[in-house]
């Protein structure tokens, strides 16, 4: 885990002991997931664009750096280190939870929460970290309207016992629902046994 307030982010990946330059503006990385998710772009395909990621394509795209893109992706490096034994027994591997959010579908309300909170216009910025995006997003404060649609998304309904409000939060759900396959790893959705 780093600090993010004094350690620099990453420019690259270490795949085996070797690092390789990567492009690292959050628009890149915005177009990154929209291209795993792209149910219209081969597996094959996918394994092959992820070299555009580079700043200098690598010989050849293997599961090592095609794993160290998506740590890079997920920001792991500003997470603590999950070596938590029995967090890891408490998780159902079986549960697949919808998506809470979605880079493409939030991000008209993304271009406005950071415009109203951080006086920033993403269309116009020239650069922009992915790891810094990510930070300020996690910042978001609890009446952003990223943040009332992840939280609308995660409720339970099972949970609420008064039919009005579970009834009403159920017509928001709907109203503000992510489609998604029943695919709960990115990686895993986007490359299945290609790597």
């Amino acid at each position: 885990m780093i600090n993010a307030l004094y350690e620099p982010f990453q420019e690259h990946i270490t795949v085996e002991g070797e690092e390789y330059p990567i492009l690292t503006d959050f628009r890149d990385w915005l177009r990154f997931a929209d291209l795993m998710r792209d149910s219209d772009v081969s597996k094959r395909d996918k394994v092959y664009l992820l070299s555009d990621w580079f700043e200098t394509r690598p010989k050849k795209i293997n599961g090592k750096n095609v794993n160290a893109l998506f740590d890079f992706y997920y920001a792991r490096e500003l997470e603590p280190d999950a070596d938590d034994d029995e967090a890891a027994d408490d998780v159902d591997d079986t549960v697949i939870k919808p998506p809470v959010l979605d880079w493409r579908i939030d991000s008209r309300f993304i271009l406005g929460d950071f415009r109203h909170y951080y006086d920033m216009n993403l269309l116009s910025i020239d650069y922009l970290h992915w790891w810094e995006f990510r930070c300020l997003f996690a910042a978001l404060p609890d009446d952003s309207q990223c943040q009332k649609r992840m939280a609308y998304r995660s409720i339970d309904l099972g949970s609420i016992k008064n039919d009005q409000e579970r009834n009403r939060i159920a017509r928001i759900q709907r109203s503000i629902a992510i489609p998604y396959e029943n695919e709960d790893d990115m990686i895993a959705a986007a490359f299945g046994g290609l790597i």
